[in-house]
């Protein structure tokens, strides 16, 4: 997981700072990326844990230590303002047990140092993500993860009960809720809403109809631009139908 964030980040312009010293006991689980071209000003600090590896106050530690540091040797006015913190986390399922939702809420609604966001995995869901994008090479990283955040098979299959589900469709879920995670999780990744052109509903009616059907709406259509109260009477009268009181 570590090494597709990575991707994700270097394709967003972020840059490997391993000039800072971070210190403290988990150092070594932490990376801090950094985006100051073209107009823009991000820092990320990243750490990636397994479930179980650190515990809470350890970990707000460890940010506190970390965060220290970076103030320190970056010296960068309002870089304190523009810091987040993402948290790797790989867990053995992607159904949250109430202990990790607190986790989780805990940690991100902490207000204190900097934005925090928890990214949950299973190594079954990056092995799936590797898959499919070994597949799509040609293709920017972040256009193929737009690609199936906004793919309708998938969506449909991820509101599905779990017990509809087929063996392949869990499958299918496994690679869609980690993208979608990725999208909720990394403020910086733009959705790219995919343009379609709209069928012409006059253009599908017309195909639908037969020629005396075409030429009675045609007729109710000139009725209705001389009368536009569209009296029943004369709708009859244009079409050559007898009307009688």
């Amino acid at each position: 997981m570590y090494n597709l964030i990575n991707s994700i980040f270097k394709e967003a312009e972020f840059e490997m700072n391993e000039r800072i010293n971070l210190r403290g006991n988990f150092s070594a689980n932490f990376s801090f990326l950094t985006r100051t071209n073209n107009n823009k000003f991000d820092f990320y600090l990243v750490a990636n844990f397994k479930e179980g590896e650190v515990n809470l106050d350890s970990l707000k530690e460890q940010l506190d230590q970390c965060f220290e540091s970076i103030l320190e040797e970056m010296n960068v006015t309002g870089i304190d303002k523009n810091l987040s913190f993402l948290l790797l986390l790989e867990t053995e399922s992607i159904n949250y047990s109430k202990e990790q939702i607190r986790y989780i809420y805990n940690l991100e609604e902490d207000p204190y140092d900097f934005k925090k966001y928890v990214l949950t995995y299973t190594q079954s869901q990056v092995e799936a993500l590797e898959r499919h994008l070994k597949e799509k090479t040609e293709v920017p990283l972040t256009t193929t993860l737009n690609n199936l955040l906004q793919e309708k098979k998938l969506f449909a299959y991820f509101k599905k009960k779990e017990e509809d589900r087929s063996t392949t469709e869990k499958q299918e879920v496994l690679l869609y809720d980690l993208v979608t995670k990725l999208f909720i999780k990394l403020p910086f990744l733009s959705v790219l809403i995919k343009q379609k052109r709209l069928v012409s509903l006059k253009h599908e009616i017309d195909e639908s109809l037969n020629q005396t059907q075409a030429r009675i709406v045609n007729l109710i259509l000139e009725q209705h631009s001389n009368d536009r109260e569209l009296h029943i009477d004369g709708i009859l009268t244009t079409l050559g139908v007898e009307h009688n009181e």
